[in-house]
This record gives structure tokens, C-alpha cells and sequence, in this order.
């Protein structure tokens, strides 16, 4: 699924993932392909994304995420890779 991490001041990543795994308020979530619409509040955390290549660790201070027709958009207040 394609999938964005973006905070105000720069985008933080962008490519093609297979799972995002992320932090809410009531635990972990995991994002697959085809994943059904969603809206949720991040908590601060670690956010972890898997790659065909590997996987990514972010670090992030909270924000929301939305998922719809397989693509998936990480809004974030601040973002820094780990």
C-alpha cells in the first residue's frame, strides 16, 4: 500500500509498505493492504513500517492517521527516524 508520513515542516517518508504497525490510545494497530477506511488519533511512540527492503523505525509526538482506497496518509506533529 502506498503510504506517507508527513509533518509540518517536511515529508518524512513516502514508498510502498507492507505493514505499518502504529501506536493509538488503545494500544498498536497494524495496516495491511486493503485495509477497511480509518481514522485514528496517533499517541507518541514508535512507529514501525516494513518494506520489501526492510524495516523503518520513526519516532514521533503524535498525530493521525488515515487509511482509504490502500493508501495511507501519517500526519504528524514531529517525526524523526530512529
Amino acid at each position: 500500500m502506498k503510504t506517507r508520513i508527513l509533518t509540518p515542516e517536511k515529508k518524512i517518508f513516502e514508498g510502498e509498505v507492507e505493514v505499518a504497525t502504529i501506536p493509538t490510545r488503545l494500544g498498536y494497530i497494524s495496516i495491511l493492504s486493503n485495509h477497511s477506511a480509518l481514522v485514528s488519533a496517533i499517541s507518541p511512540g514508535e512507529i514501525k513500517i516494513k518494506t520489501k527492503e526492510g524495516e523503518k523505525l520513526f519516532i514521533n509526538e503524535g498525530g493521525v492517521v488515515q487509511t482509504i482506497n490502500n493508501e495511507t496518509n501519517i500526519l504528524l506533529v514531529k517525526c524523526s527516524e530512529k
